[in-house]
């Protein structure tokens, strides 16, 4: 799972990525080339799980952060777009979190909704130019053969053209399984999922107007102070916990930050575990118990034969899982079941 964090710059991009990766770069120091830091996804319920299994490893699901180049002009600028080059970096990963400066900070007056909207249409405007070259190709090509290899896909990307041209993102389309197959290739930024981090001064809260904006164009939306966190960073757990209370803060950027890109990507977690490890795993919601098995391993998913279900406030409230299995908290189930966020799985399998 890769999240890229984009925003113009000066909006405290770096100092968030410092944040929540504890990488350490710069700031304001420029540059065309993206940095990359995993950090580990913090989960409650797996130190419990650990606890109660003692496993020789713990091993948390990751996240790796991609700090994208932050762009200089704004959305009006003509010719060669530098946004659009930077946003290439963008199309390599799974969502977008662009940071949204609601700040002054002696960079002036902020727009936040001016930048969300000013972003959008720097997406909109990278995926026209993808899509107006693969409609010319495609025009190129009937002309030479007399037909289209794929007649399916000249209607998708004239959908896609009107869309865009309308400064609308692909992702509010509905697209039939196809289509999805077809324009996965293309890796458009539109059809991302969207994080709108707003990130406030210290001692304030988010715009109401910014929170509506991103609301209105799909994003998840989280709100931070920047500038807080990066004090809280440099403090011992116990000083840290008292600065939290002391500002009424509820929750760290990092696992604010990590909600929301689980709740972009429409994910959650299940368990393994045992002796040996105890294991998160991140699947989308409404995965199937064999899709599960295939994020463990491809050979589970292909000789899937049952899953042995337990959902964790069962398993805790049991007090370990042969007292689940006594009070038949433990069941099976085949290929139909839908996992449940929090759901503990042993696969059952034949290759």
């Amino acid at each position: 799972m890769q999240i890229g964090i984009i925003g113009f710059k000066f909006t405290g991009k770096t100092t968030l990525f410092n944040v929540i990766t504890g990488a350490g770069l710069p700031t304001g120091m420029g540059g065309v080339d993206p940095h990359l830091a995993v950090g580990k996804v913090p989960d409650p319920r797996l130190d419990r799980l650990s606890g109660m299994f003692n496993p020789k490893k713990q091993v948390n699901t990751s996240v790796d952060w991609v700090d994208i180049p932050g762009f200089q002009g704004g959305a009006g600028a003509d010719g060669a777009r530098e946004g659009t080059k930077f946003l290439e970096h963008g199309r390599k990963v799974d969502a977008l979190a662009q940071v949204v400066r609601c700040f002054d900070g002696g960079y002036g007056d902020p727009d936040p909704e001016g930048e969300l909207e000013s972003m959008a249409l720097e997406l909109a405007l990278a995926d026209l130019q993808i899509v107006e070259n693969r409609v010319e190709k495609l025009e190129k090509e009937k002309a030479r053969m007399g037909k289209f290899s794929n007649p399916l896909e000249p209607p998708m990307m004239a959908r896609f053209k009107e869309q865009l041209e309308n400064d609308k993102p692909l992702r509010d389309l509905e697209l039939s399984p196809d289509e999805v197959k077809m324009a996965s290739g293309y890796t458009f930024l539109t059809l991302k999922p969207m994080i709108a981090v707003l990130n406030h001064a210290e001692g304030e809260e988010a715009p109401a107007g910014a929170v509506a904006a991103a609301a209105a164009m799909g994003a998840e939306t989280v709100s931070l102070c920047a500038s807080v966190e990066e004090e809280l960073a440099e403090l011992d757990d116990a000083d840290a916990a008292e600065f939290l209370a002391d500002m009424g803060i509820t929750e760290r950027a990092l696992n604010r930050m990590i909600r929301g890109a689980y709740g972009a990507l429409n994910l959650q977690s299940f368990f393994t575990v045992g002796p040996d490890e105890c294991r998160a795993w991140a699947v989308r919601k409404g995965s199937s118990a064999p899709e599960a098995a295939g994020a463990i391993h491809s050979d589970l998913q292909r000789g899937f034969i049952r899953a042995e279900v337990t959902a964790y406030d069962d398993l805790i409230s049991s007090g370990d899982m042969a007292a689940a299995k006594a009070a038949n908290l433990v069941r099976l189930e085949g290929k139909a079941y839908i996992v449940q966020d929090g759901d503990i799985l042993e696969i059952r399998f034949s290759v």
